[in-house]
């Protein structure tokens, strides 16, 4: 038995022998933003399970890659430093085994990385609840680097939004940089302290990847009276809305567009409008769609946000329209105010009278339409007419074709008359003030001839008294309007 004891004891001994851990890293002098690597080797161990949290407090482990062989295991992690000067990597433990630590210099600036440093502002430096206030980041450089936008955690008791960001020129300790701002709303929805901030600046130069240390922002939210309700702002909106039609149909659901800008947010909205938008008995009320927009000044904090109101009318007549109000707190006077999104009163109507209206016009339309076209076929076939009679009676060459043309004149399409005194008495009955009797006689007296009058005279008689002659215009019968 303690035979064999011994043999186990020798057997464990060997492996731990067998077991090592090492590390080593690329370079010894680094310059901050840029990468070093740091490579561990294990022999008989499991790197998986190797602690790497003694490197998060002077390191961002970026990315790290793992590789198996026969017995053999090899770690390489890129790391980025979080601070200048002489900087040691820690040792690693595992199982029983540990790395060696590892002097490292991080310098500030060098001829391939150039010095950066960074800081925030936020105006108002102390913002009260629910106002809107401008957070920025600026960073100078020496112009080499290019920058991205740092994403930022929205937390409990702060919302964030990204504005705009430029570059300009800046200056630091006396000297000019480039310099380069990312901009943010931040609304506080709590009041007390907080803290901002951002792990690593990412950037590149001629395709490089650098990160850099990014910098911590204190804060405090200052609150506002307790009396004040949550959802009301400290800032004046601006309201634009859209006129209300005078005229609405009935049951039709009418929109009710307009635009908010200020310090409101989209619950606070919504709790404003459900409190003075109720169902009535005339008006029904669907729920508001809240839409998010971009400020007119995309560097503004301010929030502005498109509301749609669906009304419904449900009964004819007057409907009042409310007048909605939007509370705000006025910080310099101490006391509540509010703007306004003016209402107006509607005169609600049933479209099936509307309809039955307009088709009741369109048939009377129709009709008048069909009356005016008659009395135009109507002049235009007696105007013709008439222009056939004073052309035949016009080219009449004796006293018997005259005869024969004047008793086939008939302004209303009748066949001739059997006689001049039967085309005397139609044209009596049926033409308004055309006395042709004078006519007549003459013609008869040069028929039997007791006349002295030439053809060519009595042609100018007919003709100008025939050129006068309408259609009777009262008293029409049915065969003026075939």
């Amino acid at each position: 038995m303690v035979r064999k004891l011994l043999l186990l004891a020798l057997l464990v001994s060997s492996v731990a022998k067998a077991a090592s851990l090492t590390a080593q890293v690329d370079r010894t002098t680094v310059a901050l933003g840029e990468p070093v690597t740091l490579t561990i080797s294990a022999s008989g161990l499991n790197l998986d399970a190797l602690d790497l949290a003694p490197l998060d407090a002077n390191f961002e482990v970026y990315s790290r890659t793992l590789s198996r062989g026969a017995g053999s295991e090899i770690l390489v992690l890129t790391l980025y430093p979080r601070l200048t000067g002489a900087v040691q990597l820690p040792a690693l433990l595992l199982e029983t085994r540990h790395t060696a630590a590892l002097p490292l210099r991080v310098e500030d600036g060098t001829e391939s990385v150039p010095r950066v440093s960074a800081k925030w502002t936020l105006d108002p430096a102390a913002p009260q609840v629910n106002e809107p206030a401008r957070l920025s980041l600026e960073i100078c450089d020496d112009g080499s680097l290019q920058w991205q936008r740092p994403p930022l955690s929205t937390q409990g008791g702060r919302v964030l939004r990204a504005l705009d960001e430029e570059e300009g020129t800046g200056e630091r300790d006396g000297e000019s940089c480039t310099l380069h701002r990312f901009d943010w709303a931040l609304l506080g929805t709590q009041s007390g302290a907080g803290i901002l901030g951002v792990p690593m600046l990412d950037a590149s130069r001629f395709g490089q990847r650098l990160r850099f240390p990014g910098p911590q922002l204190a804060y405090q939210v200052v609150a506002l009276p307790a009396w004040l309700p949550s959802h009301v702002p400290p800032v004046a909106p601006q309201i634009q809305a859209a006129l209300l039609p005078s005229r609405w149909p009935l049951n039709r659901p009418l929109a009710w567009r307009f635009e908010v800008t200020g310090g409101f947010s989209a619950d606070g909205l919504r709790a404003l409008l459900d409190l003075q938008l109720r169902e009535t008995a005339g008006m029904g009320v669907y729920p508001p769609l809240i839409e998010a927009g971009v400020p007119d000044d995309p560097a503004s904090p301010q929030t502005r946000y498109v509301v749609t109101l669906f009304l419904q009318p449900r009964a004819t007549g007057m409907l009042a329209v409310p007048t909605l109000r939007l509370p705000w707190y006025d910080v310099t006077r101490g006391q509540l105010a509010a703007a306004a999104v003016t209402g107006r009163t509607l005169t609600v109507f049933d479209p099936r009278w509307q309809m039955a209206g307009r088709v009741a016009a369109g048939i009377a339309g129709l009709l008048l339409l069909g009356a005016l076209s008659w009395r135009i076929r109507r002049a235009a076939r007696w105007r013709l007419a008439r222009r056939r009679g004073l052309y035949a009676i016009s080219k009449a060459g004796s006293i018997e074709e005259l005869a024969r043309a004047v008793r086939q004149f008939s302004l209303t399409g009748q066949p001739p008359a059997s006689s001049l005194g039967e085309w005397q008495r139609r044209m009596q009955q049926d033409t308004g003030g055309c006395d042709v009797a004078e006519a007549v006689r003459l013609l008869e007296r040069q028929q039997f001839g007791q006349a002295a009058t030439t053809l060519a005279e009595l042609r100018r008689a007919l003709s100008g008294t025939l050129e006068r002659a309408r259609p009777r215009v009262a008293g029409l019968g049915w065969r003026f309007w075939r």
